[in-house]
């Protein structure tokens, strides 16, 4: 049986083309988890995982912002 965030992901995935982060997975299930959740589901769906380059709160000396690579997950098209 699967958890109720693993089916909140889930349908979040199937509703929503661009996928998701980490942090926004937390924001909007509470899944701390996600990569875990993601895991789970690729035994089942294809997921695309894609490198994002975001800025961090952090700022470098220059006063540029320090970047980091997210992953972003997307359900596979071929699931359709």
């Amino acid at each position: 049986m699967e958890s109720t965030q693993t089916k909140e992901v889930l349908n979040y995935l199937q509703n929503n083309k661009k996928g998701i982060t980490s942090m926004e997975a937390i924001k909007m299930f509470g899944a701390t988890r996600l990569s875990g959740i993601i895991f789970r589901l690729k035994k089942k769906y294809m997921i695309d995982d894609i490198a994002e380059l975001v800025p961090t709160r952090y700022k470098k000396k220059n006063g540029e912002p320090r970047m980091v690579i997210i992953s972003r997950y997307i359900l596979s098209a071929y699931n359709y």
